[in-house]
């Protein structure tokens, strides 16, 4: 992997006054391209590659920003940042075809990027990932999916015990859908940081029986939130249609990934840096360049997968927001979070309450939800295909007043 995405700036409101002002349906298409622009970083690559591509960018108006040293030749190899609007770039793209250097294969990353990018502008030609539920398939075509969370625990970070007996985890469950919630995700063993694990038929013996009631009264898809294949595999049959892996296919990957093939189930793969709940926030390394790490990490697991016969298309991705990350770690997290639609994955993002919200909403409960609400608002606003959260019904009406600004 040598590239992946920084940021998507894209003038809504200045294209719709082009419209506004008599510019022709051909006019605006040519002068809309204008009004985007894209960054995208460069990973490890071949100063005179770098030297050759500055050259290119710089003759039709795009720029290569390289370390002083690369047009020296005093280091060999560098990181680099590469920004034009989309039109420029296909343009370098299609320069750098036939170019030496390894300009060939990142031609190929370049043009990958790029096609994530035009969805994201246009709205077109949605993914689709099908659930078991007739009808209920999810559609991600610029809509922001609210998953309401479902802990059937006595321990989890922010409700452990509230939903742990049947009846109340069955009853919010139905609220969930009744607020605006899109998915219901049931989990039975707390990942919170220096939890101990749970045995598998106890989480089995959590989960299903809910499951199992849920599926035949609601009209949402249901995830089941576990890392173990056994508890997956009896999910799906319960009635759940998506397995939610907060280990990212690092716990039991050989029979996660049977359990997947055997049900054609769709997968929501987290990045935990391959730790479990119990040591993941202990001696956390330094990330030298968090995105590019997550990204090969998924890039890696995704190719296992498509080794073993799956289905990637029905794969989402999710960078893990306090999961192996210090404080500072997840805040840099949000600020880059299109990086992860480099991909070309919907992308699932939990913020909800976790400890760096409060740390800045000091723990007050009206404040944490606050906190929380904002930055559901602000992933809506970035991209993210799906928003992981507590607070249902609140993050419905916020996403919903979202929906009516031309953002």
């Amino acid at each position: 992997m040598k590239a992946y995405l920084v940021d998507i700036l894209d003038s809504h409101i200045a294209g719709s006054e082009l419209s506004k002002i008599g510019v022709s349906a051909t006019g605006r298409m040519i002068m809309g391209e204008k009004l985007k622009y894209i960054i995208i970083k460069l990973k490890n690559i071949n100063a005179t590659a770098l030297n050759i591509l500055k050259q290119e960018a710089l003759g039709i108006g795009a720029e290569v920003a390289n370390h002083k040293d690369v047009i020296t030749g005093k280091i060999p190899v560098s990181d680099s940042i590469l920004f034009g609007t989309p039109v420029q770039l296909r343009i370098i793209v299609k320069k750098i075809k036939l170019q030496q250097f390894g300009l060939n294969e990142l031609s190929n990353e370049l043009e990958n990027i790029l096609s994530e990018c035009d969805k994201s502008f246009k709205k077109n030609n949605p993914r689709k990932i099908k659930t078991k539920i007739r009808d209920k398939d999810i559609v991600f075509n610029g809509k922001t999916y609210i998953m309401g969370i479902l802990n059937v625990t006595p321990d989890s970070f922010s409700d452990g015990g509230k939903f742990y007996d049947y009846n109340d985890a069955v009853k919010r469950g139905i609220e969930i859908e009744k607020e605006g919630g899109d998915i219901i995700d049931v989990g039975g063993e707390s990942t919170r940081p220096y939890s101990e694990e749970v045995d598998i038929q106890t989480e089995i013996d959590r989960v299903c029986p809910v499951i199992e009631k849920l599926s035949k009264t609601v009209s949402i898809p249901i995830s089941v939130d576990t890392r173990k294949p056994e508890v997956a595999m009896e999910a799906l049959k319960a009635g759940a249609s998506i397995i939610n892996d907060v280990s990212g296919l690092s716990y039991d990957a050989e029979n996660m990934a049977k359990v997947l093939l055997d049900f054609d189930a769709p997968y929501i793969m987290m990045h935990s840096r391959e730790k479990k709940p119990e040591n993941m926030q202990k001696d956390i390394e330094h990330y030298d360049d968090i995105f590019f790490e997550i990204l090969v990490y998924f890039k890696k697991k995704l190719e296992y997968l498509e080794l073993k016969g799956y289905n990637t298309d029905n794969v989402i991705i999710d960078p893990g927001f306090g999961f192996a990350k210090t404080l500072d770690d997840n805040y840099n997290l949000l600020s880059g979070i299109i990086s992860f639609k480099s991909l070309g994955k919907p992308l699932l993002a939990g913020v909800s309450r976790k400890s760096f919200v409060k740390h800045i909403t000091k723990n007050d409960k009206s404040t944490i939800l606050s906190g929380s609400i904002a930055l559901a608002s602000y992933l809506k606003i970035k991209g993210a295909d799906i928003v992981r959260v507590h607070d249902v019904k609140q993050t419905f009406s916020a996403l919903s007043l979202l929906e009516k600004i031309n953002l």
